[in-house]
């Protein structure tokens, strides 16, 4: 990993508080310490309601998960506009700076046996959303590979299903 890559998930942690065997995915074998690392997004798919899929803006994104019980998830539209002065944005440019960053950090708790984690909202963009859960079902494709769908009472139409692919951020050789 980079320093710039290390740099960035220190940060993100503080400031927010898979491809070996691929041709299955697993859950009921699914351990806490599979969930454990560093994640980066692969792609992000949301399916709509006229069964046509799209690519969300917010595709540029890492998740951590550690061996505590606890989460990060942060990620961008990597298409922002750059701010005009870089201190001092404008109120379009600051709100979409924020509008195009999504962050979280929360608590644990796995169902493996049920195939979904539950992420009990601590910190997060939107104070409305602190002390929430966030349901997602989740399937490891590998040792490497993390697939999180978000429940769908999350979910406003159009969309119907909203599946992230994760691939865990492996040591440099």
């Amino acid at each position: 990993m980079s320093t710039i890559t290390k740099r960035f998930a220190l940060s993100a942690a503080l400031v927010f508080g898979t491809i070996g065997s691929a041709s299955h995915a697993q859950v009921a074998g699914a351990t806490a310490g599979d969930f454990v690392g560093m994640w980066k997004l692969e792609s992000r798919t949301q399916r709509l309601a006229d069964g046509t899929t799209r690519q969300p803006p917010v595709s540029v994104g890492y998740l951590v998960y550690t061996d505590t019980s606890q989460m990060c998830y942060v990620a961008m539209n990597p298409n922002r506009p750059k701010w005009k002065e870089p201190t001092t944005p404008t109120s379009d440019e600051a709100l979409s700076g924020i509008m195009g960053l999504g962050a979280y950090c929360a608590g644990v708790e796995i169902h493996k046996q049920e195939g979904f984690v539950v992420h009990h909202i601590e910190i997060e963009r939107s104070p409305n959303l602190v002390n929430t859960g966030r349901k997602r079902w989740f399937a490891f494709v590998g040792p490497d590979r993390l697939v999180l769908k978000i429940d769908t009472p999350e979910l406003s139409l159009p969309v119907v299903e909203d599946t992230l692919t994760w691939g865990r951020v492996l040591k440099s050789q």
